[in-house]
């Protein structure tokens, strides 16, 4: 939503707008409740039954506070396993994903010592400390606390999308809403 933010308040400077908290398993019910209009999530496991419009793609890179005393310069991969990382895990607690998987698949194993629900704790404890972590690249781009290079590990990226229900989906006032921010990312 931030980079349409600033377009919403200028062309609609009387709309409200409610950003909350999603819970993916419960999308497809909110939105039939009409709990929701629009919904932000990966193109790999929206739920079915919701009109979709893809957004971008993303990609995942190695980020550490400015400085980092291991990220001079790319590490290897048996460097990259040995830092300490944080990992976002949305559903709470887990210390396994995507970036784990593709490590797997090399035989490795990387040292997770750090578990959050958000991607914005994750970049606030990086920023301070010796952690590492595998975040998508428009999220820490520009931020000038933050050190970003190219990890040793191809991590898949994802495609994010725009999904609402079919009681929205002719509403003028949601296909303008949908089209500002389709232009906006």
């Amino acid at each position: 939503m931030l980079p349409a933010l600033q377009a919403l308040r200028i062309a609609a400077p009387g709309a409200r707008l409610a950003v909350v908290e999603m819970v993916p398993p419960r999308i497809a019910r909110q939105a039939e409740r009409a709990e929701l209009d629009l919904a932000f999530h990966t193109t790999d496991g929206s739920p079915p039954g919701l009109h979709r419009r893809a957004l971008f793609t993303e990609r995942y890179v190695l980020v550490g506070r400015a400085g980092h005393p291991r990220l001079k310069r790319r590490p290897t991969l048996a460097q990259f396993c040995a830092l300490d990382h944080v990992i976002v895990s949305p559903d709470g607690g887990g210390f396994y994903g995507v970036t784990d998987e593709a490590l797997a698949l090399a035989g490795m194993q990387r040292r997770v010592v750090l578990s959050v629900p958000h991607f914005l704790f994750v970049t606030s404890a990086v920023a301070s400390t010796d952690l590492v972590a595998m975040l998508p690249e428009r999220l820490v781009r520009g931020v000038p606390a933050l050190q970003v290079v190219v990890a040793p590990v191809e991590v898949p990226g994802y495609e994010m999308s725009m999904l609402w229900p079919e009681r929205v989906h002719r509403d003028p006032a949601h296909r303008w809403l949908r089209e500002l921010i389709a232009t906006s990312v």
